[in-house]
């Protein structure tokens, strides 16, 4: 490089690096506003697949329960079958523990 290069970097080093910051401000704005609308886009879907899979779990009344296929969703986990009534038995055996406990309090009748 020669030394006319040189001081001309040396001379306007500020306004360089000024227009290095512009345009470092504007590709953020631009992958900012770029980020908000994949969120956007990320919760219309979500919101589409936790509808459809209580769509698809209502059309199968008394097999699947609807609330096992959100909370999956919810949880991030694949609503496979398997994981589907995983969390129905759950749910059944947690109720079912609960049941005895829930008379156990409340007083019989002598008979």
């Amino acid at each position: 490089m020669t030394p006319s290069i040189v001081t001309w970097f040396n001379d306007h080093a500020v306004l360089l690096l000024s227009a290095l910051a512009v345009i470092e401000g504007l590709i953020c704005t631009a992958l900012v506003r770029g980020l908000r609308k994949a969120r956007d886009g990320l919760r219309a879907a979500q919101a589409a697949a936790e509808e459809s899979a209580r769509a698809a779990a209502l059309a199968a009344p008394g097999a699947i329960d609807p609330e096992a296929v959100l909370t999956l969703l919810r949880e991030g986990h694949a609503p496979t079958l398997d994981n589907v009534y995983a969390i129905m038995q759950r749910r059944e055996e947690t109720e079912a523990a609960q049941r005895p406990h829930a008379s156990a309090g409340t007083p019989q009748p002598p008979s």
